[in-house]
C-alpha cells in the first residue's frame, strides 16, 4: 500500500471552508497490508481512501507534452511530467468541479506535507495528495501551488490554465488553491514534501525554496521580509501577517513543522539577498 489517506471530508474552496470540521491528512503506508482508525469521540462523516500509486490499477491520460517547464532561471516539473490524471479534475457530468478564479497575489506561505522523510518516489506521493485533495476531500484539485522535493525538484501544482507560468494566468494574477481555508485567494502556498518536525529540510530543498520565493517575489514585486495586511478579496476580512509566512499563521496546526518555522526569519533574509544580487 503506497499511501492510506484518512480524514473528515470538506471543501476548501471560495474560503469558505471550516478548519473546525475539514481535516486531512496522507499517512504513509510503506509495506502495510492494511490500516485501522481511532477516531475522536464525536467524529462524524469520517470516510478513509487507500491509494496505491505503485501497484495499483493504471490508465492511459492524455497530457501535454512538455513535462519540464522555467520560471524565470528556476526550473520546475510540470502536472504531465508527474503524472497528474486531469480527468480528476472533473465530475461525472463533465464540468470542472473547482472552476479556476484568479486574483492578484499578496503573500506566501510556507507549508510541509507532514509525510516521510527519505521518499523514494516523491512524484508517486504527489498523485496520492493530488487524489485526497482533489475526489476524497472534493477540493476538485490538489492544494499547493507548488510542491517541492527533497533532491530540491519543483513541481507544479493547482491547475491555472495553460496561458500564463504556473499558478497564474496571461495577466498575472493568481489561481485560488485549498492550503489555508478560509484564506485561500490571493495566498500562494508552497509545500516541501518531507516532516520538518522530525528534521530540517535537506538543503537542496531549502535552496529551491528560496530560489522559487525569489522568481515569485520578483514577478509579483515583493518585499519578502515585509510584513504586510492581506486582505481576503472574497470577504474582506483582513490579518496582519509577513509577506513569507508559515502555514500555522493561518490555523492552529503544527505546520509547516517546528524546524521549517523556525527557520523563516533566515529563509526571508536569504529570499531578499537573492533578489539584491545582481543579474547575469
Amino acid at each position: 500500500m503506497d499511501g492510506a489517506a484518512a480524514g473528515l471530508r470538506g471543501r476548501a474552496d471560495g474560503d469558505a471552508g471550516d478548519p473546525a470540521k475539514s481535516v486531512s491528512v496522507l499517512v504513509p503506508a510503506g509495506g502495510a497490508a492494511g490500516y485501522a482508525l481511532r477516531l475522536p469521540d464525536g467524529a462524524t462523516d469520517v470516510r478513509s481512501t487507500a491509494i496505491d500509486t505503485v501497484n495499483g490499477p493504471s490508465g492511459q491520460v492524455a497530457t501535454a507534452t512538455a513535462t519540464v517547464g522555467r520560471i524565470a532561471d528556476v526550473e520546475y516539473i510540470t502536472r504531465a511530467g508527474w503524472g497528474a490524471d486531469e480527468s480528476l479534475r472533473f465530475k461525472a457530468d463533465g464540468t470542472e468541479n473547482s472552476p479556476q478564479a484568479y486574483y492578484p497575489a499578496q503573500v506566501m506561505t510556507v507549508h510541509h506535507t507532514a509525510g516521510v522523510n527519505g521518499d523514494p518516489d516523491p512524484a508517486a506521493t504527489i498523485r496520492s495528495y493530488y487524489y485526497l485533495h482533489a475526489v476524497t476531500n472534493d477540493w476538485g484539485d490538489i492544494g499547493y501551488h507548488y510542491l517541492i522535493d527533497e533532491a530540491g525538484l519543483i513541481y507544479e501544482g493547482r491547475y491555472s490554465g495553460t496561458d500564463g507560468i504556473p499558478a497564474h494566468d496571461a495577466s498575472g494574477k493568481m489561481v485560488t488553491a485549498f492550503h489555508t481555508s478560509g484564506n485561500n485567494s490571493g495566498n500562494l502556498g508552497i509545500a516541501l514534501l518531507c516532516n520538518s518536525n522530525e528534521q530540517p529540510p535537506t538543503a537542496a530543498a531549502r535552496q529551491s525554496l528560496v530560489r522559487l520565493l525569489g522568481a515569485l517575489s520578483s514577478y509579483h514585486d515583493f518585499d519578502p521580509e515585509a510584513a504586510v495586511t492581506f486582505v481576503n478579496p472574497v470577504n474582506g476580512v483582513s490579518k496582519n501577517v509577513q509577506m513569507i509566512n508559515g502555514h500555522r499563521d493561518w490555523l492552529a496546526t503544527d505546520c509547516p513543522g517546528t524546524t521549517l518555522y523556525a527557520d523563516l526569519p533566515a529563509l526571508r533574509k536569504d529570499v531578499a539577498a537573492q533578489l539584491s544580487r545582481p543579474q547575469a
